[in-house]
């Protein structure tokens, strides 16, 4: 028995041509957002800063910025840079032009005694490590994380040392100081195009072929041809026909259903905004209004 024959609106009906341009659109929007995200954390980085989370969910955040030419600081401008620097090489140039004009304070350094009193502590095992207080754990207790002695050591000028007299040290800029902007992508001319390709074919064919025959048969009884001349009953006659048939039957069916979708975007730059290029240029002229003069 043959299928019934589709309905082919009810077919285009069926398609969830909602459900998957949804989907398209979701997926162009989550990637926006991802690059949007991506651009976030390299213009924090090209601002000076780069924002760094621990597993414990605690932020701390890192100096990115790079050295490009020199400047000239005050002594007590160098020995306030050494203090917050984590850079080893920025320090061991403020101690080069120091040369001994700075003496290393120990007032911030104190042993681990399981009381916090203040910001570095020193382990009392040998050699010593050098702790930083972070916090404190579910049990109140406190938590320290472990830093470099580099890290560690501070410094205060010699006492009859003025703070206006300067050195020349290695200059550190961020990125935007130094003209660079983060770039944003955004997604454009974006086309999204489903096709759906229904085919329904259905042949039947039939044949009939039909063969007559006919047969007359006589027979006579006693006396022959002179009872059929003088019509006796003994004379029959009979007709025999008989009919061959042949039939064929054939039907031939297929459906076929196609489905494609496509989806085409640009990915473009967008130039940075005139907001940030006027904020930038106003720092760096407020940084050079305020920079020491040699």
């Amino acid at each position: 028995m043959s299928r019934n024959k589709p309905r082919i609106g009810q077919e285009l009906l069926d398609v969830p041509m909602g459900d998957m341009i949804r989907e398209m659109a979701l997926s162009i929007a989550e990637g926006q957002m991802a690059l949007d995200a991506n651009s976030i954390d390299v213009a924090e980085m090209m601002g000076g800063l780069k924002t760094i989370t621990d597993d414990n969910g605690n932020i701390t955040f890192e100096d990115s910025r790079v050295f490009f030419g020199k400047e000239r600081i005050t002594y007590q401008e160098a020995v306030q840079n050494y203090n917050e620097s984590k850079d080893a090489f920025y320090k061991g140039q403020i101690e080069t032009q120091l040369a001994g004009k700075f003496a290393e304070d120990t007032s911030q350094v104190k042993t681990v005694l399981g009381t916090v009193i203040s910001e570095v502590y020193k382990t009392g095992s040998s050699p010593h490590k050098y702790e930083v207080f972070i916090g404190y754990d579910s049990n109140n207790n406190a938590k320290y994380q472990e830093i470099s002695e580099i890290e560690a050591k501070k410094i205060k000028l010699n006492d009859g040392l003025s703070g206006t007299l300067t050195i020349s040290i290695p200059q550190r800029l961020s990125m935007m100081e130094l003209g660079f902007t983060p770039t944003f992508y955004q997604f454009v001319d974006t086309i999204i195009e489903v096709k759906i390709a229904i085919k329904y074919t259905h042949e039947a064919s039939s044949s009939v072929d039909i063969n007559r025959s006919s047969t007359n048969k006589s027979s006579r009884g006693v006396g022959g041809g002179i009872a059929k001349l003088f019509g006796s009953p003994n004379a029959s006659k009979s007709n025999v026909s008989t009919s061959q048939v042949n039939a064929s039957y054939s039907q031939k069916y297929s459906y076929s259903a196609e489905g494609s979708s496509l989806l085409r975007t640009k990915l473009v730059p967008i130039p940075p905004p005139a907001v940030l290029e006027e904020r930038i240029r106003k720092m760096m002229e407020e940084e050079f209004t305020e920079a020491p003069a040699e």
